[in-house]
């Protein structure tokens, strides 16, 4: 039996910022971007409406600081889960009050190679099965095997090698992987490791 997706809410105040990480988060199965907010304000109405299971939020916000999101969340909908964006994340650290319920702190410089990595760990082990096995039917077989070897953590070189084909050809097949399953960088790793258990 399919899994619903997370309703996601996405707050940035960054409008080109938020259209490329929504545009990227609408790709992904297991997501619904339900809304996006600009605002803490917005944020705070959206999440009445709409009801999120994951608020990304960013903490810099022109009306208020996006920890006053948060906790508004949390006395209406405590078990939604929060990934808070911000400049400064290797230097934050979660607030006591809101430990449960925000997952992640992710730089913003890194939030379109990051953010679907953190993403996976918080969908359910059979949901991921269940969309590997349905993602897995669109590549080819030469693309499942260059992404079980990614998977197992060898470079484009290595794979080259062991394939006998060239380092350009295992890149052209990587981006047909990365454009099939809508995902890149460490979120593409991450996939293929999840994914090459799967396959193994």
């Amino acid at each position: 039996m399919s899994l619903l997706p997370l309703r996601c809410l996405l707050v940035e105040d960054q409008l080109m910022i938020q259209q490329l990480l929504a545009a990227m988060l609408r790709r992904h199965p297991a997501l619904d971007v339900v809304a996006c907010a600009s605002t803490a304000a917005e944020a705070i109405a959206a999440c009445a409406e709409q009801q999120p299971d994951l608020l990304i939020l960013d903490i810099a916000l022109p009306d208020a600081d996006g920890l006053h999101v948060a906790r508004s969340v949390q006395k209406s909908r405590p078990e939604a889960k929060v990934i808070i964006l911000s400049s400064y994340a290797s230097s934050l650290e979660r607030p006591a009050d809101l430990r449960d319920m925000v997952v992640a702190l992710v730089d913003k410089a890194r939030a379109y190679q990051d953010l679907l990595a953190v993403i996976e760990q918080l969908l359910p082990e059979q949901e991921r099965i269940d969309r590997g096995e349905k993602t897995l039917d669109i590549l080819t077989e030469r693309e499942h095997e260059i992404l079980r070897l990614l998977g197992l953590g060898h470079s484009n070189r290595a794979i080259a090698e062991r394939l006998g084909i060239s380092v350009r050809t295992v890149e052209t097949h990587r981006r047909n992987i990365s454009s099939k399953l809508g995902v890149s960088g460490a979120a593409l790793i991450h996939q293929a490791t999840l994914l090459g258990q799967e396959l193994a």
